[in-house]
């Protein structure tokens, strides 16, 4: 199983920087098979590097890209960062959908599993919220809330009756 990110306007680049402040190894994150939206900071290899400013071209152009990293047809984890900046950069509400509806187009898609990273605070800064519509296309929803050192994952949805409804904690001062 190999790791495609999808980076939206340097947000790997952030996360990279703040686990290297807070004295976390990044070496691996240079292994990284990357396709990169937008943004002048590059993490990884990039595998391509496409426009942010939305549309067609952005859709085709991420499609082609997409199909050639994962041509050898094994199962692809996919870590998508940064999408809520794209959303909320939406010059409409059509314009938004529209990346909805191209987000929606890859459901199913049995040679990835995609994890949508959302930071639900930069969504509810626009005009209009596109969470519901996130959560509803999503077969796993998980709601991440830090309290102190303590880390509480809440699996609102999901596919999985094992795994809906549940809640997990993990306290940092027991974990090291």
């Amino acid at each position: 199983m190999r790791v495609l990110v999808d980076d939206f306007l340097d947000t790997l680049y952030i996360y990279k920087v703040h686990l290297e402040l807070s004295g976390t190894d990044t070496s691996k994150f240079e292994d990284l098979q990357v396709i990169k939206i937008g943004g002048v900071k590059s993490v990884g290899k990039i595998v391509g590097k496409i426009s942010s400013r939305g549309g067609v071209i952005l859709r085709r152009e991420y499609q082609m890209i997409y199909e050639n990293a994962i041509d050898d047809g094994s199962l692809v984890i996919n870590p998508v960062l940064g999408i809520e900046k794209l959303l909320i950069l939406g010059s409409s509400r059509l314009e938004v959908l529209e990346t909805l509806a191209e987000i929606s187009s890859r459901l199913g898609d049995k040679r990835r599993i995609a994890v949508y990273f959302v930071d639900k605070s930069v969504l509810k800064t626009g005009e209009f919220n596109p969470l519901p519509i996130m959560e509803f296309l999503s077969t796993t929803v998980v709601n991440v809330e830090k309290r102190g050192r303590v880390y509480t994952f809440e699996v609102l949805k999901s596919i999985n009756p094992e795994l809906d409804g549940k809640t997990y904690s993990y306290d940092l001062d027991v974990v090291e």
